[in-house]
């Protein structure tokens, strides 16, 4: 179906809408999900499984996504199905609240299922964006977007906090669960509110006519090439260096929260800062990636995020933590668009859905064993989280040794440098922030991509 230019700009408009829609969302609900945990006095391997199952598990929601797609199933019924399934998620969370009835056990389901539908809808949302929107203009239209998005973010995340600072009878890590709930039980009311909304705007939404992923056999070809090693390389490397941050990621809220008593205002100061940040360095580090290369850089990224536990182990004020969450964010910036740039350089049009989808599941169960590993480090280290983040540092180190001496370079020519600019929130993680991903585009890079992979490349891919 071919779009008229009307339902084009229509569509734009509407997504800016949308995004912040969902944005508000996010800010108001999953950015408490470990704060919930915490109120409800989960143990070290719960506050673990509540942050790495659900991502675990949510790797299934893409691969699921990417063969619908294969079969060049709709795009938008997917991501309606999704955006409404996770509203009733979020439906279903505040009832729990309401009657008391919470419990780390029922808040973990209910994170997985959220987060299952969230990553398999913003899958199939990318590819129907991507190819409703404009090259020419991509650039300018995410920039825009993605301003609303991260104003959407923060209204969030402080209106959130302030209903919590206001509603529930003390901190967090204070407080007992069964005094406690009337604050999570509006903020996540109010976010399946806003999820319904997105998902309205969906329904007004156009799609264009799609072509379909790229077929097995063009798959397979693009793994026996030069450039499909290199990918499969990069997917690996990312894997073992989320092992190494996922000892020590889901215990910062936590740390926050009990070791250190912050209120719910401090809490969300500091996740807001790590946003704002991290928004702020995405031009300057594309900027450095279209110098020096995205190797360099994500290279030079993976050893900064390596001190980023650092501060933490010496924190006991505030001011120390929000500094430290405003250095987190510029490493993870530089780290995300180094590597969606590198893993960008290293596909092709086609196959990119499944790399992708590859990295949820790989990134997922990396992640979740790192959090049991973690779970299982706390008590013979005197239950104290400073020496996991001290753990976090040393393995990270070691990851990003690794990865400098293993992550292959691209043979001469060298490939053409991909700037990332149009890039998709996805959610809160725990160790960055707002974690984004690139929307899937090609236009002048698949004609560098078929000059380059000659034979190798499949025609209809050129």
């Amino acid at each position: 179906m071919t779009l008229t230019k009307e339902q084009v700009e229509r569509t734009m408009r509407l997504s800016v809408w949308e995004g912040t829609a969902w944005a508000v969302m996010v800010g108001l609900g999953e950015t408490y999900f470990i704060a919930d945990a915490v109120r409800l006095h989960a143990s070290a391997l719960e506050l673990a499984l509540t942050i790495t199952l659900p991502l675990a598990l949510a790797g299934a929601g893409p691969w699921t996504v990417v063969a619908l797609l294969g079969r060049r199933i709709r795009r938008k019924p997917l991501v309606m199905f999704s955006a409404l399934a996770q509203a009733l998620v979020l439906v279903a969370l505040s009832v729990v609240e309401h009657f008391g009835a919470s419990t780390p056990a029922r808040l973990i389901l209910m994170v997985c299922l959220y987060q299952i539908m969230g990553q398999g809808a913003g899958t199939a949302w990318s590819s129907w964006i991507g190819d409703l929107v404009p090259a020419a203009v991509r650039g300018r239209y995410f920039g825009r977007r993605n301003r609303g998005v991260y104003a959407g973010t923060c209204a969030g995340l402080v209106c959130g906090g302030l209903i919590l600072q206001w509603l529930e009878p003390a901190a967090a890590g204070a407080s007992s669960p069964a005094i406690g709930g009337l604050g999570f039980e509006l903020a996540f009311l109010l976010a399946a509110l806003f999820r319904i909304a997105s998902a309205i705007l969906l329904a007004l939404s156009s799609e264009p006519g799609f072509a379909g992923l790229a077929r097995a056999e063009q798959a397979r070809r693009f793994l026996r090439s030069g450039r499909g090693t290199r990918a499969f390389w990069l997917l690996g490397l990312v894997a073992l260096f989320h092992f190494a941050v996922y000892t020590s990621a889901p215990y910062y809220g936590a740390f926050m929260l009990e070791s250190l008593r912050f209120s719910y205002l401090e809490y969300m100061i500091a996740t807001v800062a790590m946003i704002i940040i991290k928004s702020l360095m995405t031009s300057a580090w594309g900027d450095a990636i279209d110098r020096y290369g995205a190797r360099g850089i994500w290279i030079l990224a993976l050893f900064v995020v390596a001190i980023v536990p650092l501060p933490w182990v010496f924190a006991r004020t505030f001011m120390v933590i929000l500094l430290a969450q405003l250095f987190s964010g510029i490493c993870w910036s530089a780290f995300e668009l180094g590597y969606f740039t590198l893993l960008l350089e290293s596909s092709t049009r086609g196959t990119r859905p499944t790399l992708f989808a590859a990295h949820s599941l790989l990134v997922g169960w990396a992640q979740l064993g790192a959090g049991v590993l973690a779970a299982w480090l706390l008590p013979l280290i005197g239950g104290d989280y400073r020496g996991l983040f001290a753990i976090s540092a040393a393995a990270r180190l070691l990851a990003a040794l690794t990865a400098g001496r293993f992550m292959p370079r691209a043979p001469a020519p060298r490939l053409p440098s991909i700037r990332v600019r149009a890039l998709r929130a996805l959610g809160i993680h725990p160790h960055g922030g707002l974690v984004r991903r690139p929307v899937f585009e090609g236009s002048a890079l698949e004609r560098s991509e078929s000059q380059e992979e000659g034979q190798e490349a499949p025609r209809e891919e050129r």
